[in-house]
């Protein structure tokens, strides 16, 4: 337990290396801001699901609450909040939530995303690293993960975090179920 924010420190310091990349193939311009707070409009995101083998945006998603999180194969906080993310997403999915994985996975390690997908037992919608992928990392102001934003029916972020801690669970699920009762 105590390794846990060592491991997060790591995450965040591997996901960083791959920005220089990122920045080299053009794909973006330069790094992040500070993670977008609570409160902000949620920027667009459009992307494929490589799971469910369509499309999905926020615009289509409008009058859904949406988890969205950030991760990767190899970032053991992102392993540890995947059951997390799962057990939510059967919880509240017929009341309206939507879970979007956002994989950051580089080119070498993406691969692994459907043996990831298949040991986890994940069900939500996964979209793989992309260009459109890389630009919503940004415009999230991601800057480690696993990195997560509640966006409410209306497309306003309410609540985001960087990093995963055990038992997160419970808080998560009642702003959630919150969140679900609210008017659109």
């Amino acid at each position: 337990m105590r390794d846990l924010p060592r491991a997060v420190a790591l995450a965040a310091v591997l996901f960083a290396a791959c920005l220089p990349a990122a920045l080299a193939q053009g794909l973006v311009d330069s790094p992040p801001p500070p993670p977008l707070p609570a409160g902000t409009r949620a920027p667009a995101i459009s992307t494929t699901a490589v799971n469910f083998h369509g499309p999905v945006s926020l615009s289509r998603l409008r009058g859904k609450v949406v988890l969205v999180d950030y991760w990767a194969t190899w970032c053991g906080p992102c392993q540890m909040a995947t059951p997390t993310l799962q057990m939510l997403h059967r919880k509240y999915a017929k009341s309206g939530l939507v879970v979007l994985g956002m994989d950051t996975d580089a080119p070498d390690t993406v691969k692994n995303v459907p043996q990831f997908l298949k040991h986890f037992g994940v069900t939500y919608p996964v979209a793989v690293l992309s260009p459109a992928n890389i630009r919503s990392v940004m415009a999230y102001h991601v800057d480690g993960i696993p990195a997560q934003f509640l966006i409410d029916k209306k497309g306003i972020v309410r609540w985001s975090q960087s990093g995963f801690a055990p038992g997160e669970g419970q808080e998560l699920s009642a702003l959630i179920s919150k969140l679900l009762s609210e008017k659109s």
